[in-house]
C-alpha cells in the first residue's frame, strides 16, 4: 500500500479513536477493511459506530448530514470525508434496492449481518483487532465471493448485489461460491426492478477494472442481462452469448488502457452494429459524449473489419469517422500485440496524415464560393471532401493555390 493509503487508514483510525474517547464503539468497515487485507489501494474509509448521528455530530467540528434516515453522516477530518454510520439492522426491501426501515442497534455483529458478502462484512478496530463473524478473511484467502447468510435473501433485498458479485469476482480474480450462482439464477428476474443507471455504473466499473473480459463472460454466463429493466439490443444479446465462449480476438481488454476503447473493442467483438452500440450506451446511461465516441469507434471498427490492414480503407475511415475514432480502434486492436493488423504501419500512417478534416485544409468553403462567384451550397462540401481525399492520400499538397487549381476538376462534379 502507498503512503497515501496508510495516511488515509490512519486518519480513519483517528475518527474511531475520537468516538471511543467519548464512550462509543467504532470500527473501520466494509470495502476499506477488505482492501486493507488485500493490499489494494484505499478509495475511501467508512466507519461504523454505536453512536447515533446526533452523537457523532456532537463529537466533531464539521459534520455533513448526508443520510440521516439511514444513520449516516459525513465527518470532515483534516479535509477528508469519512462516512460514519450507526450500527443498524434493515427490514423490508419493497423496491428491491433500499430498506423500508432501519433500526439502530448496539452490536457491531448485528450491523455486519446485513451486509452483502463475507469479504465486505469485516470490521477493523483501533488496536488491530478484527471482527469477522462470517469468515471474510478465510474467503479472501480462498479467493471466493460468498454471501453473508442466504444468497437468495441477500439478492432479494437488493438485486444489484448479483451484478456486484460478478464485479468483485472479476476485479479480485475470485470465484463465485456455488450458493452465489444458485442465488443469481433464482433471483435473476428481480433485476428488472433495478434502475439502469445502477446497472450501467456497475458494468462500467467492470469495464474499467482488472479483468473486463472475465466480467463480461461471467455476466453472459449468469443470464442476468435477459432480465434488465430495459432490454439490450437483440443483436448484442446474441453477440454476448457468442463472446462467452469465443477464443481471444485481438488483445485482452485489460491490456487496453482507456475504458471507452475497451467498450469499443468489446462491442465490436460482440458483432454490434454502430447503431446498436449507441443504443447500448444509451440503455446503460453512459454520457452523451461517451456514447458518441463509442459509436464512432464501433463504426470505424466495422469499416475496417473487411480489410483490417488496408491503408486506403484506413485513411478513408479516418476521414469519415475522425482521428479520435481511428486512435480508439488502433488501441482496441493493437494493445499488447504491437503489430496486430499492421498496427505499427497504420499508427505511423495516422501520425503522418497531412489532413484528416476539411477544417485543416488550406482553403475554406467561402473562399471557393468567392473564387467562382457562386452561391454556397451542397457543392462546396463535395468539393472540399474531394480535396481532402487528395491531400490525405498524398496526391496533392495542402497549399492554397494548389487546392484552388485542383478544385476546378471537382467544381462541376
Amino acid at each position: 500500500m502507498t503512503d497515501a493509503d496508510e495516511r488515509l487508514w490512519r486518519m480513519g483510525l483517528e475518527v474511531v479513536r475520537k468516538l471511543q474517547e467519548r464512550g462509543f464503539e467504532a470500527y473501520l468497515v466494509g470495502g476499506c477493511a477488505r482492501d486493507r487485507l488485500l493490499g489494494r489501494p484505499l478509495h475511501d474509509v467508512d466507519v461504523a459506530t454505536s453512536a447515533h448521528p446526533e452523537q457523532v455530530a456532537a463529537s466533531f467540528e464539521r459534520v455533513i448530514p448526508t443520510g440521516l434516515q439511514h444513520g449516516t453522516v459525513t465527518v470532515m477530518h483534516e479535509g477528508t470525508p469519512f462516512e460514519v454510520t450507526t450500527y443498524r439492522t434493515e427490514s423490508g426491501y419493497s423496491d428491491a434496492r433500499r430498506p423500508d426501515s432501519v433500526a439502530f442497534v448496539r452490536d457491531i455483529r448485528e450491523d455486519l449481518a446485513r451486509r452483502d458478502f463475507t469479504i465486505n462484512a469485516m470490521a477493523a478496530g483501533l488496536e488491530g483487532e478484527w471482527i469477522d463473524p462470517y469468515g471474510g478473511r478465510e474467503d479472501l484467502s480462498a479467493c471466493i465471493v460468498r454471501c453473508v447468510g442466504d444468497a437468495d435473501r441477500r439478492f432479494g433485498e437488493d438485486a444489484l448485489r448479483m451484478v456486484r458479485a460478478i464485479r468483485f469476482a472479476a476485479a479480485f480474480r475470485f470465484r463465485l461460491a456455488k450458493s452465489v450462482w444458485r442465488g443469481i439464477r433464482s433471483q435473476a428476474q428481480r433485476l428488472r426492478f433495478v434502475a439502469m443507471e445502477r446497472i450501467g455504473a456497475e458494468w462500467d466499473k467492470m469495464m474499467a477494472g482488472a479483468d473486463p473480459d472475465r466480467a463480461c463472460r461471467l455476466l453472459a454466463r449468469s443470464g442476468l442481462m435477459a432480465h434488465l429493466k430495459e432490454p439490450l439490443p437483440a443483436g448484442l444479446k446474441a453477440g454476448m452469448l457468442a463472446y462467452r465462449t469465443a477464443a481471444e480476438v485481438g488483445p485482452k481488454l485489460r491490456d487496453i488502457a482507456d475504458t471507452d476503447a475497451r467498450w469499443i473493442a468489446w462491442l465490436s467483438r460482440c458483432g454490434a452494429e454502430p447503431e446498436e452500440a449507441v443504443r447500448f450506451c444509451r440503455t446503460i446511461r453512459l454520457s452523451g459524449k461517451r456514447e458518441a465516441r463509442i459509436g464512432q469507434g464501433v463504426a470505424f471498427a466495422r469499416r475496417m473489419a473487411v480489410s483490417p490492414g488496408d491503408r486506403a480503407t484506413f485513411i478513408t475511415a479516418v476521414l469519415d469517422f475522425g482521428k479520435p475514432a481511428a486512435s480508439d480502434w488502433l488501441a482496441a486492436i493493437g494493445a499488447g500485440t504491437g503489430n496486430g493488423h499492421g498496427h505499427a504501419a497504420l499508427l505511423k500512417c495516422l501520425e503522418e496524415l497531412p489532413a484528416d478534416s476539411v477544417r485543416q485544409l488550406a482553403v475554406r468553403g467561402d473562399e471557393l464560393a468567392r473564387h467562382w462567384d457562386r452561391p454556397a451550397g451542397p457543392w462546396v462540401a463535395k468539393v472540399l471532401r474531394s480535396l481532402l481525399e487528395e491531400v490525405a492520400f498524398g496526391r496533392l499538397p495542402n497549399d492554397n493555390a494548389a487546392l484552388l487549381r485542383a478544385a476546378e476538376a471537382f467544381k462541376e462534379s
